[in-house]
């Protein structure tokens, strides 16, 4: 019996054992298995944390640029990010895509962005972002809107023409308003004239000014000036004569005759001085430092006679001399300057001037798309302009359906001379 009792004991005791190895080795497995659960944890954050390090190293800011744009004006930003893929321009945290108004371009390493009219909306941060191996290179830009009014170029005040004597010195001057501040450009003829020590150019604040030094018969021509901002562009021409000077030497005519000496006083009071007062009688020119001598010892009535004739035949010579250079001086009409095609916002104020050549003085005649125009039309908003040799049409706050092909027509005895020029409209 208590054999049986101590049997029963000790597979008591051995069952408990069991029970307590059991339980440590659950218990060590539990210990393993944390370990391991906190080994994996640390590697996976070791491995987040080096990925956030590794990404904030790859996103370099490769330049910051602080720039101001006008309402209006078309803008073209560049980033040089080489290597360069997956590229995109961002505005305040939105991607702008590719479309008219933000145009995309590329030329090499260089990344372009065009945003063809800035306004308020394009204010604050704008990056160009490109992925390469050594992770995102961004280009940023810092974008404000400049507060200051906008508008094309107009003339103030236009050059004048002038004529001067050969020598002389010539300053065309005229004023030009605008913002931002117009580029001004100035030609002779159409071309464009080239700085020397004989032409300069020079500008005072809006204020524009061409000097011609120690002018020659050469530079006669027409001379035009063309002011342009991305608003829009003006131009005015204004002629230049320069006239030689001719100096020729005095004439001294000695007329000797025999005759009838009884006849000199009177011949003399009253024919040669008829003839000598007129300055078309070339024998009887007169300067400032000398007269003509005229010495008469005797004449016969007959060869009075005879010098009468010839005294009326070199007068009559004479006058046909000077209708004939007056025939000379009549010419066909001919433009001299008038641009091919001009773009210009609605609102504004258009000024398209003409220079024009032509004797006698040609008639002017502006047409749009055919049609004659007045400075009635279109409520009194077009103003045509005319002097001696330039014209000038001005619309009054222009409007969409302003734009076309507008013809400008001159005309005299002689001939005809026209050409046209295309106005476009744009949106504001």
């Amino acid at each position: 019996m208590y054999s049986q009792v101590r049997g029963v004991t000790e597979s008591h005791k051995t069952v408990q054992k069991e029970d307590e190895l059991l339980l440590a080795s659950s218990q060590k497995k539990s210990v393993v298995a944390t370990e391991e659960k906190s080994a994996v944890q640390e590697v996976i954050k070791k491995s987040v944390v080096t990925e956030d390090v590794r990404q904030l190293k790859a996103e370099i800011t490769a330049s910051s640029t602080k720039m101001t744009m006008s309402e209006g004006q078309k803008v073209t930003l560049k980033a040089n990010i080489p290597g360069a893929s997956e590229v995109k321009w961002v505005l305040n945290g939105m991607e702008l895509r590719n479309s008219d108004d933000y145009r995309y371009g590329v030329s090499g390493s260089d990344h372009t962005l065009t945003i063809k009219k800035a306004s308020n909306k394009d204010e604050g941060i704008l990056t160009c972002e490109g992925k390469t191996d050594e992770g995102i290179i961004k280009c940023q830009y810092v974008v404000t809107l400049s507060k200051e009014r906008s508008s094309e170029p107009a003339f103030i005040m236009q050059p004048k023409s002038q004529n001067v004597n050969e020598g002389q010195d010539v300053l065309f001057t005229c004023e030009v308003s605008g913002e931002p501040s117009p580029e001004v450009e100035w030609l002779k003829n159409n071309q464009p004239i080239a700085v020397s020590s004989h032409l300069k150019v020079s500008r005072s604040k809006n204020v524009y000014s061409l000097e011609i030094r120690n002018a020659a018969v050469s530079d006669t021509g027409k001379y035009t000036v063309k002011a342009k901002n991305y608003h829009g562009q003006c131009s005015a021409t204004a002629s230049l004569t320069v006239l030689p000077l001719v100096e020729e030497p005095p004439k001294e005519v000695v007329l000797k005759t025999s005759g009838d000496a009884s006849m000199h006083e009177s011949f003399s009071s009253q024919s040669f001085q008829m003839a000598s007062s007129k300055q078309e009688a070339s024998f009887s020119s007169f300067s400032s430092s000398s007269m003509t001598e005229m010495k008469f010892e005797s004449m016969s009535a007959k060869s009075m006679s005879s010098m009468k004739e010839s005294f009326v035949e070199m007068s009559s010579s004479s006058i046909m001399g000077k209708s004939s250079m007056a025939q000379l001086e009549r010419a066909p009409p001919k433009i001299e300057a008038l641009p091919s095609d001009i773009s210009i916002e609605e609102g504004k104020v258009l000024t398209l001037s003409c220079a024009f050549s032509g004797e006698p003085a040609p008639e002017i005649t502006w047409y749009c798309s055919g049609r004659k125009i007045t400075s009635q039309d279109q409520q009194g908003r077009f103003h045509i302009e005319t002097s001696e040799d330039l014209t000038t049409l001005i619309i009054m706050d222009v409007q969409k359906n302003d734009g076309g092909l507008y013809t400008l027509n001159l005309g005299n005895e002689f001939g005809t001379d026209s050409a046209t020029v295309n106005i476009n409209i744009r949106s504001p």
